[in-house]
């Protein structure tokens, strides 16, 4: 059962990290800590979106976001209590301005995740089957610093883990089985590639 004051919807996720960035700089740990760890999905939700705004053009935000991503998803797979991140991955900060400038802009993909979003396929979200999304993220997460020279790849991956994260966080197995056949696609197009 959530708590009033934890995000129910993927809207609810933007707007809990959008209020959190106050000052000039936000930090990552500031932002995560306004999310809470309740569930570990908001914490993909967040930097998944960011890959796929505007900011996905600053210098180094795709590794800090995949390395967050690879970290909270690895955390969740192991069921640890309390998410742990190393300190350079918190002091992690951007310009508040330009950060909300981006939450602006997440509000219209969230609020369109959020219609598709029901309850259903739920054994796609709970273990065992839940590990296969987990796992995506966590792949995904660990790719996206070594692909970040290779135009849009980040936004992709980040697309699919927004998806996957918000049927995890909903409890909609059929928006996590959309993401892994996405993610199976796109996988087979970087083998591809490479």
């Amino acid at each position: 059962m959530r708590s009033p004051t934890e995000p129910r919807t993927a809207s609810d996720v933007v707007e809990q990290a959008r209020n959190a960035l106050v000052g000039e700089v936000s930090s990552v740990g500031e932002v995560i800590d306004a999310l809470g760890v309740a569930s570990y999905t908001p914490l993909l939700i967040v930097p998944s979106l960011a890959l796929v705004s505007p900011l996905s053009g600053v210098p180094g935000l795709s590794s800090v976001c995949g390395l967050l991503i690879a970290t909270v998803s690895l955390q969740q797979i192991l069921e640890r209590p309390r998410l742990w991140l190393p300190g350079w991955l918190r002091r992690a900060t951007i310009s508040t301005e330009r950060a909300r400038g981006a939450m602006r802009w997440f509000t219209r993909p969230a609020r369109w995740l959020d219609t598709f979003t029901r309850r259903r396929l739920h054994g796609l979200v709970t273990p065992p089957l839940a590990r296969l999304p987990q796992a995506i993220c966590l792949i995904f997460g660990i790719m996206m610093p070594l692909l970040e020279l290779i135009p849009f790849t980040s936004s992709i991956l980040g697309a699919i883990i927004a998806i996957m994260a918000t049927g995890m966080f909903m409890g909609d197995g059929l928006l996590v089985l959309i993401g892994v056949m996405l993610a199976t696609g796109v996988t087979g197009g970087l083998v591809a590639l490479l």
